[in-house]
């Protein structure tokens, strides 16, 4: 692989930070290769958050929609392997515990992260592969969101009073608010006694 220069930037362009990115990583594997430890190195890559880009007529992030909120999360081990997908959940804490896995060392002591190694190693087919965490959280502004793999809900951070609620299986683009539906109150009311009830959200956040 030969990193090209990026060129054509523009301030404040996302194009111009996606193409600076890739221009990046394209460095790393050079020097990776050069040194020939590239095939005893695990590549993770992530994010802190993502950018509505004009979905639901926002720009930036500050809210829970998909756009802002699911972060990729891209792992190569040692080695490499054929790509594929899990859509297990993960957050931040798996990938702190997976650091520190690879890296032979103690994991942090009351911390819910759990490593991934064994599942990216296992690979596609073995019954593990789309397993995750029961739910994810994010939190911004007092407000404080859990998603389960289907349901996302938002409250207020204080009071626990829903705010927003939406059926992403259903519902994708998260177009229809159903916080107030009452046919899902069970719902609501498992999403906030079984994930948020307790939780120092600092850890997820």
């Amino acid at each position: 692989m030969t990193a090209k220069k990026p060129t054509g930037f523009r301030r404040g362009s996302s194009h111009a930070k996606i193409t600076l990115i890739d221009h990046a990583i394209g460095g790393i594997i050079e020097a990776l290769e050069a040194k020939g430890i590239l095939d005893n190195t695990w590549i993770i890559y992530s994010s802190d958050h993502g950018e509505m880009a004009g979905d639901h007529r926002l720009s930036h992030k500050g809210v829970f929609y998909d756009m802002a909120v699911r972060v990729p999360l891209v792992v190569r081990p040692p080695g490499g392997q054929a790509g594929w997908i899990s859509e297990g959940l993960m957050d931040c804490l798996n990938i702190t515990a997976t650091i520190l896995d690879v890296a032979g060392a103690e994991s942090l002591e009351d911390s819910d992260g759990v490593s991934f190694v064994s599942q990216v190693l296992a690979g596609p087919d073995a019954d593990g592969a789309q397993k995750g965490k029961d739910a994810v959280f994010s939190e911004v502004d007092g407000f404080t969101m859990v998603f389960d793999g289907q349901y996302k809900l938002v409250v207020e951070s204080a009071s626990e009073k829903p705010v927003e609620m939406y059926d992403c299986q259903n519902d994708p683009c998260e177009l229809n608010n159903v916080f107030e539906d009452p046919v899902l109150e069970s719902v609501r009311r498992d999403l906030i006694d079984t994930h948020l009830r307790g939780i120092n959200i600092w850890n997820y956040a």
